[in-house]
């Protein structure tokens, strides 16, 4: 499992380093791969319940998000060119400090509650990382990447627990998480649509 965790935490950071959205897409694609897979690797035996999470975080979230997202983009001819996190030094220098900090909560919960300290380092990094995008861009485009990759972490979180949602409670989440995806992926399409370029409007915030 923890080879796992660590290429996860890998396909979290790289993205951010990388100035182009379909390597941020990429990203979110391998992150709901992964989660499919520590979702498997994590029980014991195959049910209903754990074949829908599996499908919902390896199918929904690993492939059906990202190619709505890129098909939008494509269609749209975006600039290729697009940075979730500013591409300064003083971001990067962000991106190691909460990747550390999550790594010393995490040590240090671990010893007081127990737990895996590795599983809830990455969950920890990646929620951080997902809340750091939403707050140094304002692009519609960075606001979704935050957003998913936020809601990846809160998924990679729920698959530590030892059962699962019931399947019929489980299956609506994913339905909801789908409808979201597809209203972003419109509002997406509205802003890509006006007059102003996306790469015009990706100002920092932070």
């Amino acid at each position: 499992m923890t080879y796992l965790l660590l290429g996860y935490l890998v396909v979290v950071i790289i993205p951010l380093l990388a100035a182009s959205w379909r390597v941020s897409l990429l990203g979110l694609a391998l992150q709901g791969v992964l989660l499919g897979w520590v979702a498997l690797k994590s029980q014991s035996e195959l049910s209903a319940t754990t074949l829908i999470v599996v499908v919902d975080v390896g199918v929904v979230r690993g492939i059906v998000a990202p190619w709505v997202l890129q098909r939008v983009l494509v269609r749209s001819n975006a600039p290729r060119r697009n940075d979730v996190i500013p591409a300064n030094l003083f971001s990067w220098v962000l991106v190691a400090a909460i990747v550390f900090a999550s790594f010393r909560f995490a040590t240090r919960l671990s010893l007081v509650e127990g737990g895996n300290p590795m599983h809830l380092a990455t969950v920890t990094a990646a929620l951080l990382l997902g809340m750091f995008v939403l707050a140094s861009q304002n692009s519609m485009f960075s606001q979704i990447v935050g957003c998913l990759r936020i809601e990846n972490a809160v998924a990679l979180f729920e698959l530590s627990a030892s059962a699962h949602l019931p399947a019929l409670l489980q299956l609506s989440l994913s339905v909801v998480f789908l409808l979201t995806v597809l209203l972003f992926a419109r509002f997406l399409r509205g802003q890509l649509q006006s007059p102003q370029p996306l790469d015009a409007i990706e100002q920092p915030t932070l």
